[in-house]
C-alpha cells in the first residue's frame, strides 16, 4: 500500500471513528438540556461561531483513569488537570503524519504566544511500546518543542484512554524483528482542565487556523 493511501486510509478511519463516537455518545447519554448550537452543530459554544478545523464535543464525562509512563515517571489523569491540553497518539518511527502534526503544534503554540494567548500543554501518546521508550519518546518531542510531554503504555494501559476518544491504531508487526509500520488515527484531541474530551481537530490540521479557532472554543466552554 502506498504512503498516500495509507494516509488518506487513516484519516477516512479517523472520520469514521468520529462520527461512530458521537452515534454512541448521544445514544448512551439519553436527551440533553437545550444548548446554543452553532452553524456546525457544535453544542456549547456561542451562536455564529463556525470551526474550520475542529468539531465541539462538549463532552461532560471525565476521561477514564489510565496510567502511562511518561519521560519523568508516571503519567496519568493528573497531568490533564488544571490546563488545556492537545492530546497526540503516535510513534516516534512514524516516516510522515506524527512529524508533521508535531510541527503544526508547536506552530499553533508559536502562533498563540505571539497573539497573547496561553497555550494549551501537548501530550503525545505514543501507541508502540515494543520500540518506543522514555528516554527515546523525551528526544523526540523535545525536537519540535522543549516543553512537549510524551508518554507511553502498553496495549492494554492504553486501551481505556483510546476506547474513550475513539482512537484506531493497528501495528503490522511480522513478528521477525524487522521495521514495521503502525496505522493509528491522525486527529489531535483537545482536552479541557476537568479532564474532559472537548473538540477534536481532525486531519489535515493547518496550524493557522488551529490558531484562530482555539481561543474561540476555549472560550466556549468552562
Amino acid at each position: 500500500m502506498s504512503q498516500l493511501r495509507r494516509r488518506l486510509l487513516v484519516a477516512g478511519l479517523s472520520l469514521s471513528l468520529l462520527g461512530t463516537y458521537l452515534v454512541w455518545r448521544t445514544v448512551s447519554r439519553g436527551p440533553a438540556p437545550a444548548a446554543p448550537v452553532n452553524a456546525t452543530g457544535a453544542v456549547g459554544v456561542p451562536p455564529g461561531l463556525t470551526f474550520k478545523s475542529a468539531t465541539v464535543l462538549n463532552d461532560d464525562r471525565p476521561l477514564p483513569e489510565f496510567h502511562l509512563e511518561g519521560t519523568s515517571g508516571e503519567v496519568g489523569n493528573a497531568v490533564l488537570s488544571g490546563n488545556w491540553t492537545l492530546v497526540f497518539f503516535g510513534y516516534t518511527y512514524c516516516p510522515d503524519i506524527c512529524p508533521t502534526s508535531l510541527t503544526t503544534l508547536a506552530q499553533v503554540k508559536s502562533q498563540l504566544v505571539a497573539n497573547g494567548v496561553a497555550p494549551p500543554r501537548v501530550l503525545f501518546i505514543s501507541v508502540d511500546g515494543q520500540r518506543d521508550r522514555p528516554d527515546r519518546l523525551a528526544e523526540f518531542v523535545r525536537f519540535f518543542d522543549a516543553d512537549f510531554q510524551a508518554a507511553v503504555g502498553s496495549d492494554q494501559a492504553l486501551l481505556p484512554l483510546a476506547r474513550h476518544l475513539g482512537v484506531f491504531y493497528q501495528r503490522h508487526d511480522k513478528g521477525d524483528g524487522s521495521p514495521y509500520s503502525v496505522d493509528h488515527s491522525s486527529a489531535i484531541y483537545l482536552v479541557d482542565p476537568q479532564g474532559r474530551l472537548k473538540a477534536v481537530f481532525s486531519w489535515p490540521h493547518d496550524p493557522a487556523t488551529m490558531a484562530t479557532e482555539y481561543p474561540k472554543i476555549i472560550a466556549g466552554g468552562t
